[in-house]
């Protein structure tokens, strides 16, 4: 059985990393979700993703399942996004993003407006995992 999950590899972690997308890449927000993006360091060929979510949003339950509905979300539509990039997610209506569905096209309509959604996707890449 293949595994489905967002490896570690594909996901940000460090606190430097974060800093230098939120501060030195561009922002984009709408539809209760805001996108941070730059370009990945060293050339690298990935898409990379991190999420960032206040208490703002709600209760720990609510957070938790924004965090959950927003990887899955990324992890479903990966090979449509732009490679060599790193994503930050900050999600800040949790009504307006409750299901899979509205989550997904939050984050396709955010990612298009920034140009990120190339016309004609490549096709699927070999799934590898580093790990």
């Amino acid at each position: 059985m293949t595994r489905q999950g967002l490896p570690r590899c594909r996901r940000l972690h460090l606190k430097e990393d974060f800093k230098n997308i939120i501060h030195g890449g561009k922002r984009i927000s709408g539809h209760g979700l805001v996108l941070w993006y730059k370009p990945a360091p060293n050339g690298q060929n990935d898409r990379r993703l991190g999420i960032v979510v206040s208490k703002k949003l709600g209760g720990a339950v609510v957070r938790i399942r924004a965090k959950r509905l927003l990887r899955e979300a990324f992890r479903l539509n990966r090979e449509k996004l732009a490679s060599g990039v790193d994503y930050i997610f900050h999600p800040i209506d949790s009504e307006a993003l409750a299901t899979l569905q509205q989550m997904q096209e939050a984050l396709l309509s955010l990612c298009r407006r920034a140009g990120l959604v190339p016309a004609n996707p490549a096709p699927q890449e070999a799934q590898t995992h580093d790990e």
